[in-house]
């Protein structure tokens, strides 16, 4: 068996914990910068989250200005807020955004450097987090990045028309709170884009050549799990367990993917997406099932077992078979969910397959090195087309 470290936040999980939130974040700091996701500014959900604060004794610096994708400069900015008034714990509430977001400025609170210069790339030394790294303490309001779980944070450059991610295990979440009753107000389209990126960093942890038995685990129990889910929770937003066990798929979805890097499909999606500011759930669905499609022969067995965790029917069909199958599977259910997407509506062109390529060969060479079948820059370049 092959050695592996696990490494995970205090998990709060189950409808009502968010009211927890002011005693969890309390044990560490006494003054909290808010990252608050814009959409819940100005809402009874963010009043309350500030309230709960508040009320625990906490003095309370809340910033709202936080952008889909966050940018690196905007990081920087509020860092400075965050330093500025001294604040020694970040609690960053909201979708994926805003939780890499109040990652980025824990680091910028109290190191040196930008949140760029942070950042890891293929031709880059990155600047190290210190102990001087603020707490963080998450609060989810969608079921997909799986950042509560994570010791990444990624942000755009929009001058270099690229992402890249902040990578420290001093950034993981001192305490998650994964309350499933703030996911019920996600329309469908953001339900089902952020289920897709559950699915893809449980597959992409799942395939991933050097993968651990911890995180296979917890890998094919988030495929399954969205599965069964993710188009319940898409078709009614008020159904109270497919929100719960969409949260869970998340959680669990994150642990994978921060114990077994992102391959293929993050690196093209990313790649894509920091180049045309597209949101990430959206470049990572337009490429996941036509990755899958031309994979699945190099690693018949983990696409196998991901075919039969998608349809547990699948199980009898011979190995070869249902390897096949999976990625048929992943077709039909981004169909179901209404999540069937192509670079082409996201703004990439013909023009910018080759610049685009570069990126991802560049900036995420590690991720496609890990990925079961390897691929070249032609190769690429046919996936970003047939996507198109």
């Amino acid at each position: 068996m092959k050695d592996f470290k696990c490494v995970v936040p205090k998990v709060l999980f189950g409808a009502g914990r968010r009211r927890e939130l002011g005693e969890a974040t309390a044990e560490w700091g006494r003054k909290a910068f808010l990252a608050l996701d814009p959409f819940l500014d100005g809402s009874g959900t963010g009043a309350e989250i500030e309230g709960l604060l508040r009320a625990s004794g906490l003095a309370v610096v809340k910033y709202s200005r936080i952008e889909p994708d966050p940018d690196c400069f905007s990081a920087d900015e509020a860092g400075e807020v965050a330093r500025r008034e001294r604040c020694d714990v970040v609690v960053a509430a909201g979708g994926g955004s805003a939780l890499d977001f109040g990652k980025g400025v824990a680091v910028l609170a109290g190191n040196p450097g930008t949140a760029w210069q942070h950042t890891r790339r293929q031709d880059h030394t990155p600047l190290v987090p210190g102990p001087g790294t603020l707490p963080v303490v998450a609060l989810p309001t969608t079921a997909g990045t799986g950042s509560e779980m994570t010791h990444y944070a990624v942000f755009s450059n929009p001058r270099l028309r690229e992402k890249s991610t902040i990578v420290s295990e001093r950034i993981i979440p001192r305490a998650a709170l994964v309350d499933p009753e703030l996911t019920r107000s996600c329309p469908p389209r953001l339900t089902a884009l952020t289920g897709v990126d559950v699915l893809a960093h449980s597959i992409e942890a799942y395939i991933n050549i050097s993968s651990s038995p911890f995180a296979r685990l917890v890998s094919l129990e988030a495929i399954r799990l969205a599965g069964a889910w993710l188009p319940k929770a898409v078709a009614d937003g008020s159904d109270a367990e497919a929100r719960q066990q969409m949260a869970w798929a998340s959680a669990l979805g994150g642990i994978a993917i921060a114990h077994a890097n992102p391959t293929l499909p993050h690196a093209l999606g990313q790649a894509a997406g920091g180049f045309v500011h597209a949101p990430h759930g959206a470049t990572v669905a337009a490429c996941l099932a036509a990755i899958m499609r031309i994979s699945y022969e190099a690693a018949p067995q983990p696409f196998a077992d991901i075919a039969s965790a998608l349809d547990p029917g699948a199980a009898a069909l011979p190995l070869a078979e249902r390897a096949a199958r999976s990625a048929s599977l992943m077709e039909e259910l981004l169909e179901r969910i209404g999540a069937r997407v192509r670079f082409g509506e996201l703004g990439l062109r013909e023009e910018d397959i080759e610049r685009v390529t570069r990126i991802a060969l560049t900036a995420y060479a590690t991720g496609i090195s890990l990925h079961p079948k390897q691929v070249d820059e032609r190769e690429i370049q046919r996936i970003y087309r047939s996507c198109l």
